[in-house]
């Protein structure tokens, strides 16, 4: 009877995900207008506006206005609609999950209902404020585990720079991935965070990690070289977030994809509304490409 109901919920959601995605563009004009204003008036003052959302599965959660991921989920019910749709695919009940770059928690909440309570989600996010808000909204998830720290190849303390709650999605220890005509805008305060790193975690947790979601603003090869262990002893399915700005300190993301090719995976990526092969290329876009193991 329980897997029953998982899999029903399994269903529910991939069909609340469609509608969402087909009426992304049919929203209210009222809603969109105020969500507008809402946005402009706080990268005007260069603040961050607190809002409750409506998640495409049923749940809500707070997000922070003008923030690009908040504003895509307070619209539409969903953030990012290619690895939304990679999660839902592969993210099975009992499940263990690492979110890695949790930010306020849309990933953390949609994979915490997929696992169930036989699953577990255990999510990292090194910036206070932001954990703050991650906070708030999993605070009723008892298969939910949150670590205010950074995610690196090694245990230690890493400088991070801040942008403040309405910019927080581009925190980072590198440049900041933000447009040119933001960045003139918005001051950044650096700070110390504890970092661990994902052998060592999964090692102290006793954990067999089946799921790891990387999305740390150019820090997504510094965390691969610190699971080793991991890929090879446990395999777990992988995603990452591309994307080549030409930030210094930073590889190419095609040595990225080729990191994890090498290390026994296939990539895949989200391209007309399906789960398709990914073709490794010498420069990428913004895009997250999914990595299973060959096996």
């Amino acid at each position: 009877m329980v897997a029953d109901d998982f899999q029903r919920r399994f269903q529910a959601g991939c069909s609340l995900f469609q509608a969402s995605r087909i009426s992304k563009f049919r929203r209210g004009h009222i809603k969109l207008f105020h969500s507008k204003l809402l946005e402009l008036a706080a990268k005007k003052f260069v603040i961050g506006i607190k809002r409750s959302s409506s998640l495409f599965w049923g749940e809500k959660m707070a997000v922070v206005y003008p923030d690009p991921t908040s504003l895509c989920i307070s619209r539409y019910g969903f953030y990012e609609e290619g690895l939304t749709a990679m999660v839902l695919a592969y993210l099975k009940p009992g499940m263990t999950f690492l979110d890695v770059g949790a930010h306020v928690g849309y990933f953390t909440l949609l994979a915490a209902w997929l696992v169930g309570d036989t699953g577990r989600v255990h999510s990292f996010e090194p910036t206070p404020s932001t954990f703050d808000v991650l906070s708030l909204n999993t605070r009723s998830k008892a298969n939910v585990f949150l670590n205010a720290e950074a995610v690196a190849s090694e245990s230690g303390v890493v400088d991070l720079n801040d942008y403040g709650p309405a910019f927080s999605g581009y925190n980072s220890m590198y440049h900041a991935r933000m447009p040119e005509a933001t960045a003139v805008r918005v001051k950044s305060t650096r700070f110390q965070a504890p970092a661990i790193s994902i052998d060592e975690y999964v090692s102290r947790e006793n954990l067999t990690p089946n799921f790891v979601k990387i999305d740390a603003e150019s820090a997504e090869f510094e965390i691969l070289r610190g699971m080793d262990h991991t890929l090879q002893r446990f395999k777990p399915m992988i995603s990452v977030e591309v994307g080549d700005m030409d930030i210094e300190g930073v590889i190419p993301c095609g040595e990225l994809v080729m990191y994890l090719v090498n290390q026994g995976y296939r990539a895949y990526e989200f391209s007309g509304g399906a789960i398709v092969a990914h073709q490794p290329k010498d420069r990428y876009e913004y895009d997250n490409i999914l990595f299973l193991p060959e096996s």
